[in-house]
């Protein structure tokens, strides 16, 4: 099975690179497919002896320089100047590849196990000159729905037992809260759901497409959530949905509905023997659980993380304004094993790695995707308003789950998640072709009311 998974691959790679230039949306949505499961066909390649190679090896990195090259053979609809948004994810995009040569030079080795963090780059570059046009991301939304859902196929596979993941063969299965196999984190990547819960809210609000898929996808994005047993991605879908009232009409009403609703969630998870608690509670060491308090969560792992890249910083601050790069190693204060490359945040992560330019940018970035979706949330036209109500409701929860995950830095989410900062950046494309779009079926139209008349 791995060594055919493993050449699969292979043939994959070989046959995107003709794609690159004859089709590259092909190319595009191939990325984000393999980048979604990029630990699933990672691990069968280990498993089949990476083929050779002396490393780990997945299809992502090789078509990340194919998305990449792609890029150059789309064909853009309209140019508008490029705002804030736009020059953001550009910028993002240019510092993460100098981060990851500054850290070639200086931690080599680590550079390259951790490269992958830079994936997004070549998305952004590709999105910004692919999503100028209303057709391309209503197909892009249908491809974000189809692959969601394929998604949370693998996980109720993964989490009831019927499909071991190559990570769970080995032996290092996490069992929490009475179900069998991974929570998901490994294999499958939660935060994902809240694309797909933002967009059946979209739709629902903006009386877009049937109520009973968009009712199902926001059950399929809500089961997915609880399933993975995620803490920060529970409190970034309480804020999700506390967002989605501003859209609402009848507040108060949606707020009771969203209350028993949970309650019932909660009911039925306790009925199947699921433990919605048990991310919330910590072993003290004798055979007890309770609430992490304040201490024990310091001397965890996240806490260890700010301690030490806190003192790194006091002890090279010249490093504060760039960054150390990708790859970069700090040795920890308590422990012998140094931290690397990975972080528990998203905005850690660009410090550490791109200095204030990188966390700044990152700021501002969030902050103009919610000004600007939530203005676009407001139009009267419906598929405008389906893409700033989906936009502004994920990003405002990405940006609170960034507190204790990466986002636009996590290699297997962050080529998904950096296409809806790329859309809104191109919304006065994607309103002409709306516009335009509208006008001519109107054209359309106006000879059979014609004749009608007649």
């Amino acid at each position: 099975m791995a060594t055919f998974v493993a050449v699969l691959c292979v043939i994959t790679i070989a046959f995107c690179v003709p794609l690159a230039v004859l089709k590259p949306k092909w190319v595009f949505y191939i990325f984000l497919i393999v980048t979604t499961f990029n630990s699933i066909l990672a691990g069968y390649i280990n498993q089949a002896g990476n083929l050779g190679l002396p490393l780990t090896w997945a299809p992502a990195d090789f078509l990340a320089w194919l998305t990449l090259f792609a890029a150059l053979f789309v064909q853009r609809e309209k140019h508008f100047r490029s705002g804030i948004i736009k020059k953001c994810i550009i910028i993002l995009a240019l510092i993460s590849a100098l981060s990851l040569i500054q850290g070639m030079l200086t931690f080599p080795r680590d550079a390259l196990t951790h490269s992958r963090v830079v994936h997004f780059a070549a998305t952004a570059v590709f999105s910004l000159r692919y999503f100028t046009d209303y057709s391309r991301i209503k197909g892009f939304f249908k491809f974000c729905v189809v692959l969601l859902m394929v998604m949370f196929v693998f996980h109720i596979f993964i989490r009831f037992g019927f499909y071991k993941t190559p990570v769970a063969e080995t032996g290092r299965i996490v069992e929490i809260g009475g179900l069998v196999g991974e929570r998901g984190t490994r294999a499958l990547i939660p935060m994902l759901y809240l694309v797909l819960i933002s967009m059946a809210i979209g739709r629902m609000v903006s009386k877009v497409g049937f109520f009973v898929v968009s009712l199902f996808m926001l059950m399929v994005g809500l089961a997915g959530v609880v399933l993975s047993e995620t803490r920060s991605t529970y409190g970034a879908l309480a804020i999700l949905l506390l967002a989605s009232l501003i859209f609402m009409r009848g507040r108060i009403k949606n707020s009771i509905l969203y209350m028993f609703v949970g309650l019932f969630s909660l009911y039925a998870a306790s009925l199947i023997g699921f433990d919605f608690m048990a991310r919330f509670r910590r072993d003290n060491g004798q055979g007890d659980y309770s609430i992490p308090t304040y201490y024990q969560w310091r001397h965890g792992w996240r806490g260890i993380e700010y301690e030490t890249i806190a003192s790194s910083f006091k002890k090279e601050p010249y490093f504060l304004l760039t960054g150390r790069g990708v790859g970069a190693m700090h040795p920890a204060p308590r422990g012998v094993t140094p931290l690397v490359a990975f972080y528990h945040s998203e905005y850690l992560g660009w410090l550490d790695r791109c200095g204030l330019i990188g966390l700044i940018t990152v700021l501002i970035l969030f902050f103009g995707c919610l000004w600007r979706s939530f203005a676009l949330a407001r139009s009267n036209i419906p598929y405008l308003d389906y893409f700033g109500i989906t936009s502004f409701l994920l990003i405002i929860a990405l940006a609170a789950d960034g507190f204790f995950h990466p986002i636009f830095s996590h290699y297997r989410a962050a080529s998904l998640l950096i296409c809806f900062a790329a859309i809104t950046a191109n919304w006065p494309d994607i309103y002409l072709s709306i516009t335009d779009e509208t006008a001519a079926i109107e054209q359309e139209e106006e000879p059979e009311l014609a004749l009608g008349y007649y």
